[in-house]
């Protein structure tokens, strides 16, 4: 996967999926979090591409964006997480300052925090093959044929049915 900046509507998805699974993350500072993570990827973008010049939105700007754009949140733990590696990836902290730094670590204990409520909640790892996290995209913006199950064996039984 290249290092590559995200579409808007990526970050919007990811913004209201946030406080949707994670219950104690409020709007307000979704918007911040989803913000930092967007620097955080245009910094490492032009760290790595420095001849390549693109806008970069203020937060003002950029949370009006996220908020009025006409996207739905992911509909499973499991796109939510594919999102956050794809993030990660797009991600060098040789490139960001120290206090960007935090942010990157939070994705972090949220990804931990996801894979500790998907192995309680089905009894096996978020990316075992039972599910149906090899049939995501790594990235903001989940493929339209992308199930709204988390297990595999759910998504066999709807489609066949």
């Amino acid at each position: 996967m290249n290092i590559k900046n995200f579409p808007v509507s990526g970050y919007a998805r990811f913004y209201r999926s946030i406080p949707r699974f994670y219950h104690g993350i409020g709007d307000a500072y979704a918007q911040k979090f989803t913000y930092a993570l967007y620097l955080a990827v245009n910094k490492t973008f032009r760290h790595i591409n420095p001849a390549v010049t693109f806008t970069e939105y203020a937060e003002e700007d950029f949370c009006v964006l996220i908020k009025q754009a006409n996207v739905k949140p992911y509909r499973t733990e499991v796109q939510l997480y594919c999102a956050m590696e794809a993030m990660l990836h797009c991600i060098k902290i040789e490139a960001l300052e120290n206090c960007q730094v935090n942010h990157v670590l939070e994705v972090l204990e949220l990804m931990n925090d996801t894979e500790l409520r998907f192995y309680k909640a089905f009894d096996m790892e978020i990316d075992d093959d039972r599910t149906i996290y090899r049939l995501c995209a790594k990235s903001l913006v989940p493929r339209s044929v992308e199930p709204g199950v988390c297990l595999l064996q759910d998504w066999l039984d709807i489609i066949s049915a």
